[in-house]
């Protein structure tokens, strides 16, 4: 067992990270609910992301924290393939004509709120072609033009079931959150101080291929 100072100065590093995440995490969790459209599957993705992230991030960097906790999100196996019997209602019906990889792109802008440079840099792709493959994924009339009310409808959704969520799902994301941040401080390297710090590189790493060419732009 570390001794309890290591672990002492492990619990104390991790408390920036703890803002961090719960700063992004009601945005993580239903981002991960709606790409893989089942909120277990997506609360499992999520606590995965989440120790990795706080295994993995650079403590000294925190402006690339935002880049590595998103890529870390859909680098789970259940949000970059079909889920099997997915489900979206309400506002959120638009998402079922998407398959996983426009669907991916449709939340980074909807849920997670993050501008085109920054989803670019998530998939490993110029702005451009971020912002063609987002045109590509927005919602549609029968006759293929843009649907702009299901649009604003499906914004205003987000902004309400972030605002508006429920007690009991709040306190479930924070226990979430705290016991991948424990499982990830019980598995940390009683040596910080030797342990090499592992970002995501930011070329396009072969899951994100995988889903960018779903897109049919890769």
């Amino acid at each position: 067992m570390p001794p309890v100072h290591t672990l002492d100065a492990a619990s104390a590093a991790t408390a920036p990270v703890t803002g961090f995440l719960r700063g992004v995490e009601r945005r993580a969790a239903l981002l991960a609910e709606l790409q893989c459209g089942d909120p277990e599957l997506g609360d499992r993705a999520l606590e995965t992301a989440i120790q990795t992230f706080a295994q993995t991030c650079d403590a000294g960097d925190e402006t690339g924290w935002p880049l590595l906790f998103w890529s870390t999100l859909l680098q789970a196996p259940a949000l970059n393939a079909e889920a099997v019997a997915p489900f979206w209602d309400g506002d959120f019906a638009p998402l079922a004509r998407l398959d996983f990889g426009p669907r991916a792109v449709l939340l980074l802008r909807v849920v997670a709120g993050l501008d085109d440079a920054l989803a670019a840099e998530v998939f490993g792709v110029e702005a451009g072609e971020f912002k063609q493959a987002l045109q590509g994924s927005l919602p549609q009339r029968e006759d293929g033009s843009l649907d702009g009310e299901a649009w604003l409808a499906m914004n205003d959704e987000a902004r309400y079931r972030l605002v508006n969520l429920p007690a009991d799902r709040a306190a479930g994301i924070a226990r979430l959150r705290d016991a991948a941040l424990a499982a990830a401080l019980a598995e940390a390297d009683p040596k910080p101080a030797a342990r090499a710090v592992v970002g995501l590189p930011l070329a396009k790493p072969r899951w994100l291929g995988k889903l960018w060419t779903g897109i049919g732009l890769g």
